[in-house]
């Protein structure tokens, strides 16, 4: 590439891929959920991105009709799939529902990093 002065340098640019911030939630946050259903709602709220669960459903390999349902208000609706948690919380960039699995098992602080760092590989 030719620039017109001759102060100017072309950069080489680098290959790779860089990843993505995963949202680790305070302690705190996770202790007043109380039910799943809360922590999937909370998961979804707090999403990297502004996507539709019609996205999340076509990237995650899930039924579209039964997003809906996973983060729906009420309690009576089907809940996400323990399969499923991993690709979720990967795809929406938080994981606040495997932080209240972790902390409904009573794990250590440094069990739940290893969970977390096994989550994000």
């Amino acid at each position: 590439m030719k620039f017109h002065d001759d102060q100017t340098i072309p950069l080489p640019l680098f290959g790779g891929v860089v990843q993505a911030q995963t949202l680790h939630v305070p302690p705190e946050v996770v202790m007043r959920i109380t039910t799943y259903r809360q922590a999937c709602r909370l998961a979804w709220k707090l999403r990297r991105t502004r996507m539709t669960q019609r996205t999340l459903a076509e990237v995650c390999g899930l039924y579209s009709s039964h997003v809906s349902e996973y983060f729906s208000l009420h309690g009576n609706r089907r809940e996400l799939p323990a399969r499923h948690i991993g690709p979720v919380e990967s795809v929406i960039g938080n994981t606040v529902i495997s932080q209240w699995i972790a902390q409904q098992s009573k794990l250590t602080v440094l069990e739940e990093m290893q969970a977390a760092r096994r989550v994000a590989a």
